[in-house]
């Protein structure tokens, strides 16, 4: 039986309560646009480099917590200072995940 991972995403004024399993979405970025359908988020398609899948994330560990391919630099080239900001296209879906709050950092 798969572990059930439950999170909140803020978007906008929205709330949304997220369930999910391990291995049912690539990345973050893929939950969020699927379930969500926010506008212009992830617009490299997971590569890592346009930095339009920003959110706000704390406590991430393991695999999730590490800063994957082109992360930095494009965390960098954005100007983002904060470690708690990430790019969803590099979270992977596991169970450092659950009960976090994560919120859709808006572009401009």
């Amino acid at each position: 039986m798969r572990t059930k991972i439950c999170f909140t995403v803020l978007y906008g004024e929205e709330e949304y309560i997220i369930q999910t399993f391990q291995g049912e979405y690539r990345d973050l970025k893929c939950l969020i646009t699927d379930r969500l359908f926010t506008e212009n988020f992830g617009e490299c398609g997971g590569m890592g480099r346009c930095g339009t899948c920003l959110v706000e994330i704390e406590g991430l560990k393991g695999e999730a917590a590490e800063l994957k391919r082109n992360e930095s630099t494009t965390l960098q080239r954005v100007n983002n200072k904060q470690q708690t900001i990430r790019l969803a296209c590099q979270i992977p879906i596991d169970d450092s995940l659950s009960n976090q709050l994560i919120r859709i950092v808006e572009n401009g």
